[in-house]
């Protein structure tokens, strides 16, 4: 659960991220699309909480920079999540059939036009990530084979340390390209992407505990996938206890990077409260 002051900073960076959101969805002109134009609003306008742009638009702000000028990264950045969430529920991956409870999209339309939607949103994400000099490289490194899409095959193996990444390399991509389209000081890239790979972790963590005690209503996606694919999420493997405590562990040190690394300021705060509440939503 979030505090006021979290849902504060929430809503007023929604006002700014939701219409530059929507104004740069992939959506095609040509004739014959108006199937995969839907799926790409549907998608959208199910999207969830917005956490990977707003960390990106939140660590522009720390560096004492205008959100405005992140706000092309952060587009970016969402709409490689989404790409990744559309491949993710697909019955070749997780077999999912809700998303923020709503059907999958392969379950409102086919198979073959998710994979189209998922496309769309990837393709566009990398011309948004163009806006933002060396962001591109970045991007596709943390989203490749020693990232995102290396942390899901080894998900799909069912090898825990490894799966971790697919979490951890978006976060921390989230944080780094608020601070490259910035031009933030060495020292703040840095303690930016230290925190998003720390706080990936935990996410993710805190991710396989909802998962496995079933709580749907909290986690906005089918239940028990580990479990039914016989993969090794950390609570699994290592037990909840010490779930709990690797969160409370990778909490205090991503607090304690942005404290150490960054100006004081109500972005750095509003970083320091996200740590925090991961850390309250695992010891609920």
């Amino acid at each position: 659960m979030l505090s006021d002051f979290l849902d504060a900073i929430r809503a007023k960076r929604l006002e700014l991220l939701e219409p530059a959101l929507a104004e740069r969805l992939p959506i095609s002109s040509l004739p014959g699309t108006e199937i995969l134009n839907e799926a790409v609003r549907y998608v959208h306008r199910s999207g969830g909480k917005r956490t990977r742009p707003l960390l990106t638009l939140l660590a522009a702000a720390t560096v004492g920079q205008s959100e405005e000028k992140a706000l092309d990264a952060a587009c970016g950045v969402e709409f490689l999540r989404l790409s990744s969430v559309i491949l993710d529920d697909l019955p070749a991956m997780d077999d999912a059939k809700v998303r923020r409870g709503l059907p999958a999209l392969h379950l409102v339309h086919s198979e073959g036009v998710a994979l189209l939607a998922a496309l769309a949103f990837y393709a566009r994400a990398f011309e948004c990530l163009a806006c933002v000099e060396g962001l591109v490289q970045e991007a596709a490194r943390e989203v490749g084979c020693e990232g995102m899409v290396g942390g899901q095959a080894a998900d799909l193996g069912g090898l825990a340390s490894s799966r971790m990444e697919k979490t951890v390399a978006m976060m921390r991509l989230a944080m780094k390209a608020g601070a490259r389209a910035t031009q933030a000081r060495p020292e703040e890239t840095a303690a930016l992407e230290d925190y998003g790979g720390l706080i990936g972790e935990a996410y993710q963590v805190c991710d396989d505990l909802l998962d496995a005690e079933g709580n749907e209503a909290l986690s906005g996606k089918t239940s028990g996938q580990d479990v039914r694919h016989g993969r090794r999420a950390f609570p699994g493997e290592f037990g909840v206890e010490a779930a709990v405590q690797r969160v409370r562990f990778l909490a205090a040190e991503a607090v304690a990077k942005v404290r150490a690394g960054l100006r004081a300021s109500e972005a750095r705060e509003a970083l320091v409260e996200i740590a925090t509440s991961l850390l309250r939503q695992a010891e609920r």
